[in-house]
């Protein structure tokens, strides 16, 4: 079961332009709301992560050459065997 969210001091006319856009969508404001704030929810999270990814790339970038990329050990059988069966799915 979801949480219940209180927003006091809404200035009247938000209240009205969310009950229109909803009423727009053919959805309730509980529901109207339930989305829009899920989608910001989203996007804060997406922009955390892609943070994170610049943030560990420019740490990357800012070593010397040798140590940007190390060598993934992978033994060369998995290697032949992960290209046979993709070879056999198709």
């Amino acid at each position: 079961m979801g949480v219940t969210v209180q927003v006091r001091d809404l200035d009247p006319a938000v209240q009205e332009t969310l009950k229109a856009q909803a009423s727009a969508q053919g959805l309730s404001l509980s529901e109207y709301l339930r989305r829009t704030l899920s989608d910001i929810a989203e996007r804060i999270q997406v922009h955390e992560r892609w943070e994170r990814a610049v943030a560990e790339d420019e740490l990357r970038m800012s070593q010397p050459e040798k140590q940007r990329w190390q060598p993934i050990h992978v033994d060369r059988d998995v290697i032949l065997e992960t290209i046979q069966e993709g070879r056999e799915e198709r």
